[in-house]
């Protein structure tokens, strides 16, 4: 009977505790003074508690169907409502995958809220707008470069109104972005139209007025990626980048929007990138091999320089944890401890969650956090400091656990109005690039049009988007469409003008080009010597013309359909497509359907990057 004893002691005091859910009238009172409240909440919290305020894990995915495949976590269940509580998580961010629509939505994150262990929870996700987008059901807006084509302040705040709008009837209190990089590497895998722009002053104007606009509702946001994520050469999610950017340059160029924008955002999201000029110092990665300090890791970017040089007190979050640039080269547990004592505050997907076995991952890391906490003063203190800024940024944003109404949020979200303020602002951004008295292309009562892209889903959108065009002007447009990989070099002379011979136009539809796209410049050259006139639309970054010849007509239009590598999942951008299409073409009944207004962001250089080819500021109308 006393060994039985012992070994329920043994259990009870080892297992986490269960706090209690802080009552509306009691979480009411807290905000009305938001520091003391915070000392006494954090103050009487177990280290386990504190613990899980900094931990914002996904539930991208839990179990398997019955075929073995991950099932999206789309609907709350016992099993996760228990994890949340047990473990006092005090977020947690949702993607795509958990996203089906509005009621679904709505459903899943009251549910979420209704499982806190304490304090109403921060439901997190990247709604970025244009490429980085979670809502099916939503107003995308067409993306951060597309709005820098702009130049509009009033539109980036209107972007982040409509952002805020959505999201804060559905539920989530948090928004990563803007992205405040400065896309001054036209090769960035990872980045690119997620930037509004390489000019820092341009980035810094338009990120401040979408964070103007979304804080009319309740939404926080979080500038990313700090020290700057815009010029690097290879993709955070797969490997680790190296900045060879010295500290002058830096200062003028990255840090620019950071500095301009740090003081109205709540948060800022670090980036996985190291940047030796900044931070010497090495660490020891799996391998045994010694590699450069991420900035997530580095506590001279985040204490030294974020923290304290440029005097900043909102949170400071990880870039996803489960990253390649991280997950490869250390040890999950010890990578959450290093992210901590460098000063952040919140760890964002410290580890996989998508089925029951990977719960005993999350009692490692609470018991590993635990065990180093107790011989390491400095990880203790950073662990409460970290707790403590958490729930003083809940309690000053009053941040709440009400239950959100799902007809409400019908009539908000993706509402025809907010989708018509959506096409107008598109049709600002479009960028004629390059015009030899190709446009604007007069259609007639009868129009045989040929598409070539690299996927199927771009040539379907494209021919949605055709037949839109022909409906309001009463005229007919037969396409035939082709997939073409750009790059490759399979396409023979005759195929392309057996394809192109007798058409009356081509859309030649690319993205992200490089170095010599042997199929596109075929199909540019035969269209030319059979006179068909011929249009490459840039359907992502707006680059692609620096790796063609012979263009005689380019548009951008900045995001169309694509895979989001940070969201492991297809989107389409409908709205950019349609309004470049409409930018191309005049009908008899309408004239030219949209003029385009937008002027380049960024520099377009040529592959080398020796030689400006277009500059910002470049932007041709009719």
């Amino acid at each position: 009977m006393k060994k039985v004893l012992v070994s329920l002691s043994l259990i009870i005091s080892t297992s986490l505790s269960y706090a209690e859910i802080i009552p509306d009238e009691k979480l009411k009172a807290y905000w009305s003074d938001p520091e003391v409240s915070t000392n006494t909440i954090v103050d009487s919290m177990t280290l386990e508690e504190q613990i899980g305020q900094l931990l914002m894990p996904d539930f991208r995915y839990w179990g398997v169907d019955n075929e073995g495949n991950k099932k999206p976590f789309i609907q709350s269940n016992e099993q996760i409502e228990n994890i949340i509580k047990k473990y006092h998580l005090g977020s947690i961010i949702l993607f795509r995958e958990n996203l089906i629509d509005t009621p679904q939505t709505v459903n899943l994150i009251n549910a979420l809220q209704k499982s806190r262990s304490n304090l109403p929870l921060f439901i997190s996700t990247d709604q970025e707008g244009g490429y980085v987008t979670r809502l099916r059901e939503g107003t995308e807006m067409p993306g951060n470069m597309a709005l820098g084509a702009t130049r509009s302040q009033g539109l980036a705040e209107l972007t982040g109104m409509l952002h805020g709008y959505e999201l804060s009837h559905l539920g989530f209190n948090f928004n990563f972005g803007p992205v405040v990089d400065v896309n001054n590497n036209q090769n960035n895998p990872v980045i690119g139209v997620r930037s509004y722009s390489d000019n820092p002053q341009l980035v810094s104007e338009l990120a401040n007025s979408y964070i103007m606009g979304i804080h009319k509702y309740p939404v926080l946001t979080a500038i990313k990626h700090f020290p700057g994520h815009g010029n690097v050469s290879s993709d955070t999610h797969f490997s680790l980048p190296i900045i060879p950017i010295d500290a002058a340059t830096w200062r003028s160029v990255e840090l620019v929007p950071f500095k301009n924008t740090i003081n109205h955002s709540d948060a800022v999201m670090t980036a996985h990138i190291v940047v030796p000029s900044l931070d010497n110092n090495t660490i020891t990665a799996l391998n045994g091999e010694k590699i450069g300090t991420p900035a997530t890791l580095s506590k001279t970017i985040l204490t030294d320089i974020l923290r304290d040089e440029l005097s900043f007190n909102g949170l400071i979050i990880t870039d996803a944890m489960d990253m390649g640039a991280i997950s490869k080269n250390f040890d999950g547990n010890w990578a959450v401890k290093q992210a901590i004592l460098a000063g952040n505050d919140i760890i964002l997907m410290p580890l996989e969650l998508s089925n029951p076995e990977h719960v005993t991952k999350l009692d490692g890391l609470y018991g590993y956090l635990k065990k180093e906490a107790q011989t390491n003063k400095e990880l203790e203190k950073r662990i409460n400091e970290s707790a403590k800024r958490v729930v003083l940024t809940k309690l000053k944003n009053k941040i709440s656990a009400d239950e959100k109404d799902i007809a409400q949020a019908k009539q908000i979200v993706a509402s025809p109005f907010n989708k018509n303020l959506e096409d107008m602002v598109t049709e600002n951004t479009i960028t004629l690039i390059k015009n030899e008295g190709v446009l604007p292309y007069s259609l007639k009562g009868d129009n045989s049009l040929v598409i070539f892209s690299d996927e199927k889903p771009r040539n379907e959108l494209i021919k949605k988007h055709l037949a839109n065009i022909a409906n309001q002007s009463d005229i007919k447009i037969t396409t035939q469409d082709h997939v073409v990989k750009m790059m490759a070099d399979d396409l023979s002379e005759n195929e392309i003008e057996n394809i192109i011979k007798g058409q009356d136009f081509v859309l030649l539809a690319t993205y992200n080009l490089a170095l010599q796209p042997k199929n596109a410049q075929k199909i540019i050259n035969i269209a030319n010597k059979n006179n068909v006139p011929l249009v490459v639309i840039s359907t992502r970054n707006p680059y692609d013309i620096a790796y063609l010849e012979n263009v005689n007509a380019n548009i951008a239009i900045y995001g169309i359909t694509g895979f989001d590598v940070t969201n492991n999942v297809r989107n389409s951008l409908e709205t950019n497509i349609r309004s470049g299409l409409n930018s191309l073409f005049s009908t008899p009944t309408q004239g030219v359907i949209n003029t385009p207004k937008g002027k380049l962001p960024v520099n377009i250089k040529s592959p080398e990057g020796t030689d400006i080819l277009y500059p910002y500021g470049h932007g041709l109308s009719y």
